[in-house]
């Protein structure tokens, strides 16, 4: 009986543990003590009764990553967590610009104020305006168009520049 009290107790303490973990800023030390101490109740458990050991090893392996799934779940409501990941700022209508002074950017042409890979910014009559590559990536400070609007952000292509006739290419003959 005194041998499955400590392994109770192994397996207590390794729960809370790995409950702390969640809690304390230990950067994984904690949690690994907590695995530590499973682990090694899993093997005490194999030592007296391998039965019990294999239901103790099925439990943990089930329990250990429906245990993690729901500490990332829970993480940001608790105290550390949202201190270090406070919650998404809610945006109004007041704060995005509205789509009736974009439709006018719309066929104007402007400049690349950032890279687009494929959301920057351009520059569009002096306002600097957050646009969208219509394909691929495009450097700064490249001349582009705006060609429509994609829920509230102008997308853009870049103008592409005169060829040359034919007669005038350079060839290699």
């Amino acid at each position: 009986m005194a041998d499955w009290l400590g392994i109770l107790i192994l397996y207590v303490v390794g729960i809370v543990l790995l409950i702390l973990e969640l809690f304390l800023p230990a950067y994984g030390m904690i949690g690994l003590a907590g695995l530590g101490m499973l682990g090694f109740g899993i093997y005490e458990t194999y030592q007296i009764n391998t039965t019990a050991g294999t239901v103790g090893l099925i439990g943990a392996l089930i329990m250990l990553p429906v245990g993690l799934y729901m500490s990332v779940r829970m993480w940001h409501r608790t105290p550390i967590g949202r201190r270090i990941s406070p919650p998404n700022p809610v945006l109004t209508e007041k704060d995005r610009m509205p789509v009736e002074d974009l439709r006018r950017f719309v066929g104007k042409v402007g400049r690349s104020a950032t890279l687009l890979r494929p959301v920057g910014m351009c520059f569009f009559d002096g306002r600097r305006i957050e646009c969208t590559a219509e394909v691929g990536v495009i450097e700064a400070g490249v001349e582009v168009q705006a060609i429509r609007l994609i829920d509230r952000t102008l997308c853009v292509r870049p103008v592409a520049a005169p060829q040359p006739p034919a007669d005038e290419r350079k060839t290699d003959a």
